[in-house]
C-alpha cells in the first residue's frame, strides 16, 4: 500500500497518535521532566543540556522532587493514565510560549535515547527524535486530527512547531475524563463528530482501539513488543518500521 497516496487521496479523517508514532519518544514526558529538572536546577527548561542531566545524581533530585518520585512509581507499574494525568496537571501552570520553547528545545537538544533520569530501578527518558517520513504522511492528509495523551498545551506547541495550524487537535486536558488513551481515544474523537476514520496511525498498546476503529490502521514497530506486532499482524493493520 502506497500510504502517501492513501493519505492524500482518503475521504474523511486521518488520525495520528503523536509520541513514539510522529516521532521517536515522548514530547509531553520529556516537556514535563525538563521542567522539573529545570525548577531543581533554578534554571529555564530551554537552557537545559544532556550535560545537565549527565551530572545530576538521581537520587538527590528524586529526594527534592516529590512530583518526580510520583511519575517514576507511575511508570514503574505501567500506570500510563496516571502519568499521563500527571504530566498534564504539572504543566498547566507554564505559559503557552513557555511550552512551545521548552518543545522546541526538546527536538534540538536530547535526541539520544540513552539520556534519561534513573529513579529507583526505573528509567525515564528525556528522548524525542524527528521522524520526517512519519509526518510527511500527516501533512499529506486534508483532515488530520492528533489523538494524544500527552497534555493539550504540548500537542498545540508540537502542531505550531511543525506549521500544521489547522490541525484538529484530541489531547489531555487535565482530567481523566479527557484523557485520549486506550478506548478513550475513540470515544472523544466520536464526541467531536468523527465517524470511522479512513486511516489511523499508532504505536502502543494504547493506540489499539483507534487502529481497530479505522478502515485502515497504521502500526509503527519500531519499539513495539513482539507480542504486539503478532497482534498487530493478526488484525490485519499495516505494519511499517521506519
Amino acid at each position: 500500500m502506497d500510504l502517501h497516496a492513501r493519505c492524500a487521496q482518503g475521504i474523511g479523517y486521518a488520525l495520528f497518535d503523536m509520541d513514539g508514532t510522529l516521532f521517536d519518544g515522548d514530547l509531553g514526558e520529556t516537556t514535563f521532566l525538563m521542567t522539573l529538572v529545570s525548577e531543581y536546577l533554578h534554571i529555564k527548561p530551554w537552557s537545559l543540556t544532556k550535560a545537565d542531566i549527565l551530572s545530576l545524581e538521581a537520587s538527590d533530585i528524586a529526594a527534592q522532587t516529590p512530583a518526580l518520585q510520583q511519575y517514576g512509581r507511575y511508570a514503574a507499574i505501567g500506570d500510563h493514565a496516571s502519568a499521563y494525568q500527571m504530566t498534564t496537571e504539572y504543566l498547566e501552570h507554564l505559559s503557552a510560549g513557555d511550552i512551545k520553547r521548552t518543545a522546541e528545545h526538546a527536538f534540538a537538544e536530547f535526541t539520544d535515547p540513552s539520556t534519561h533520569l534513573v529513579i529507583g530501578s526505573y528509567q525515564l527518558a528525556l528522548f524525542v527524535r524527528p521522524v520526517p517520513a512519519m509526518l510527511s504522511y500527516l501533512h499529506a492528509c486534508a483532515n488530520p486530527v492528533l489523538v494524544s495523551a500527552s497534555p493539550l498545551s504540548v500537542v498545540q506547541a508540537f502542531a505550531h512547531l511543525n506549521n500544521l495550524a489547522q490541525v484538529m487537535i484530541i489531547a489531555s486536558e487535565g482530567s481523566i475524563e479527557t484523557l485520549p488513551y486506550g478506548e478513550a481515544k475513540v470515544r472523544l474523537a466520536k464526541e467531536r463528530g468523527i465517524t470511522r476514520p479512513f486511516i489511523a496511525f499508532g504505536n502502543s498498546e494504547g493506540d489499539t482501539e483507534m487502529l481497530n476503529w479505522a478502515e485502515v490502521g497504521v502500526f509503527r514497530s519500531t519499539e513495539a513488543s513482539p507480542s504486539l506486532i503478532e497482534r498487530a499482524k493478526a488484525v490485519g493493520w499495516t505494519i511499517i518500521d521506519r
